[in-house]
């Protein structure tokens, strides 16, 4: 094997890991990412070579990471701390363990390899594991109830209809244009509930597209009360999905977030594609994320952990089934969908897998650096 099919071997190994690993020479300038240190830092690698590395972290919160690289001689032994508060330049606090080693201590050289491990990678996957099982308990027994009220609505209508007819009476009609309406309304919330019960038609999906969409519906029915901001990442590749039904569930986040704030607000739209996510029991190697912020109250303390099952919500005008279809959705797409809430705003992160074969990564002197 050949010196360069050997380095491009050795970079494939190292974008499989969950670790992020970042190589700086003596001045701390980056000069080699791997995938999960571009997922970290929320750049491509092409954006990151060259930089120092102290601009990837906050100037303004303490770092333990920049101090110890800044007094790192890499003469002789490594450097490990364990669960570390990190605060990148961006603003995103993270609990990790890092270690530095020298690569070479020649003069001239003097390269260092830094290797971030974050802390709550299994946490994350073993709360999702458990959100998800149970979902789908409390997804059946909703399925089950509701099954059972929808049938005797059915001859509700039907009387009421039967009645109206009988009466004659025009000043009555009122009271059986009620019991017909609040029956289409229980009716159509029971569809909600049951879920989406089609079959996925699968077909490639852009899916700036998909939010483009849902943004012209928001602003249709909400401007000027609700602005909308879009951080787009423009290189991801089309996903495959339905179209139909991712539409749905996102527009139900949106949705959930117009609701969440009382007067004017702002939502912010952003795509970035991520790498090495396991949903489940599958680590899948490239995932678009579409995340959805608010500036609104946030989601009570009290049914955080509750949020995507059926009929829990905490706003008066919601029926505590959006969040749940939404989930069910991007479930069947072999995703999933996080929150990050406070009083000052929520965001939902919705995750969904991509093809490998639909996307190439960007190194330095390929065309587009």
């Amino acid at each position: 094997m050949t010196a360069p099919e050997s380095n491009k071997t050795a970079s494939k190994i190292l974008d499989t890991l969950n670790i992020s690993v970042i190589c700086l020479d003596k001045n701390r300038t980056i000069n080699y990412v791997n995938f999960a240190a571009e997922e970290l830092f929320s750049s491509s690698a092409s954006s990151l070579y060259g930089k120092n590395i102290h601009q990837l972290f906050s100037q303004v919160e303490p770092n333990t990471i920049t101090k110890k690289l800044d007094a790192f001689s890499g003469d002789f032994f490594s450097v490990t701390e364990h669960d570390a508060k990190i605060t990148l330049a961006n603003g995103k606090s993270i609990s990790a363990d890092y270690s530095i080693y020298p690569i070479d201590s020649t003069e001239q050289t003097h390269h260092i390899l830094l290797e971030i491990k974050l802390l709550d990678w299994q946490s994350i996957i073993a709360s999702e594991e458990f959100t998800n099982l149970r979902k789908q308990v409390s997804h059946q027994f909703a399925q089950g109830m509701a099954h059972e009220i929808k049938n005797p609505l059915g001859g509700i209508r039907g009387a009421a209809q039967l009645l109206e007819r009988e009466l004659g009476e025009p000043k009555l009609k009122q009271y059986t244009d009620v019991i017909i309406s609040e029956v289409d309304r229980l009716t159509a919330l029971i569809n909600n509930m049951l879920g989406p019960n089609t079959k996925i038609i699968k077909s490639p999906v852009n899916i700036l597209e998909v939010l483009e969409h849902i943004r012209r519906l928001i602003l249709a029915a909400e401007a000027p009360r609700i602005n909308i901001k879009m951080d787009y990442d423009p290189s991801i590749p089309e996903l495959m999905g339905d179209k139909r039904e991712l539409i749905q569930a996102l527009l139900n986040i949106v949705q959930n977030a117009v609701q969440s704030i009382d007067n004017a607000g702002e939502i912010t739209f952003k795509t970035r594609i991520g790498r090495r996510f396991t949903v489940g029991k599958i680590t899948h190697p490239l995932v678009v994320q579409v995340d959805i912020s608010d500036n609104g109250n946030g989601i009570s303390a009290e049914i955080q952990d509750t949020i995507f099952l059926p009929m829990v919500t905490n706003k008066a005008q919601g029926s505590g089934l959006g969040l749940p279809i939404a989930q069910e959705i991007v479930s069947r797409h072999g995703g999933i969908i996080l929150f990050n809430s406070s009083p000052q705003g929520t965001t939902f992160s919705t995750i969904l897998p991509l093809s490998l074969r639909t996307y190439r990564r960007q190194t330095p002197g390929q065309n587009g650096q």
